[in-house]
């Protein structure tokens, strides 16, 4: 690991000590004090010679969903997933001029000298020594949506809550959370909870999304009906 992204991590550190329940681990703010699920704020680094984007977003993982997952198609996939630029319009704690995203680097100075970066670009380029504040402000924003925009009472209350409905920043920022992979989760999420009429409503035609849906995915999901119908009598679950 390099001293910049070492470093930038034990910031990261320091920072997830200023919230109860929360720790920094493998690049991300972690809280898995639900036994049902693990809430997400994921910082967006990707560390290149001195720098790294910071483009955060939230996340929430819950349990089942990722095991049906993994046992559907083979892969483990997040439940849901809102990045933080699509809702900047409502952040209140990131400085404005952040919202939609920043540049963190090891020596600011040296690298504005030598990327002759515009005036945009230095506007939103912190040094490590100023990332503190911002993360802090980062995870208070992060924090704020999964409070207000997932049930988080029960993991009945929470996937039956799926997807967070919010608005977008602007129009060119369309509201996705039935698109593409996170629509799958979507009808995984009603699968767990035994409406199993729920993927095959969303794979008809009736059903409009802007983007083409994963129809080999969802397929997967329909086939495996009948067992999990099944299962869902039998134990009152389906995993």
């Amino acid at each position: 690991m390099s001293k910049f992204k070492s470093d930038l991590y034990d910031i990261c550190d320091s920072v997830a000590n200023e919230f109860s329940g929360w720790k920094f681990s493998s690049g991300q703010f972690k809280n898995k004090s639900l036994k049902h699920s693990d809430l997400i704020v994921h910082p967006g680094f990707g560390f290149e010679r001195g720098t790294t984007p910071l483009q955060p977003g939230v996340t929430l993982n819950n349990k089942r969903a990722m095991k049906l997952s993994k046992e559907l198609f083979g892969a483990v996939r997040e439940t849901s997933i809102v990045n933080l630029q699509v809702i900047a319009h409502t952040l209140v704690h990131t400085p404005a001029h952040l919202r939609l995203g920043a540049l963190i680097v090891e020596e600011k100075d040296a690298f504005l000298t030598a990327a002759k970066t515009t005036p945009a670009v230095e506007e939103i380029t912190l040094d490590i020594s100023e990332a503190y504040p911002v993360l802090v402000a980062m995870m208070k924003d992060g924090i704020a949506f999964i409070e207000t925009h997932y049930d988080l009472g029960s993991e009945e209350a929470l996937l039956k809550a799926l997807p967070p409905v919010y608005t977008t920043r602007h129009e060119n920022s369309p509201y996705d959370q039935m698109e593409l992979q996170k629509g799958v989760q979507v009808c995984l999420a009603h699968t767990l909870l035994g409406d199993f009429e729920f993927v095959e409503s969303y794979l008809s035609d009736e059903f409009r999304t802007i983007f083409p849906k994963r129809t080999d995915e969802l397929k997967k999901i329909v086939d495996a009906l009948p067992r999990l119908k099944k299962l869902y009598r039998e134990n009152g679950s389906v995993i």
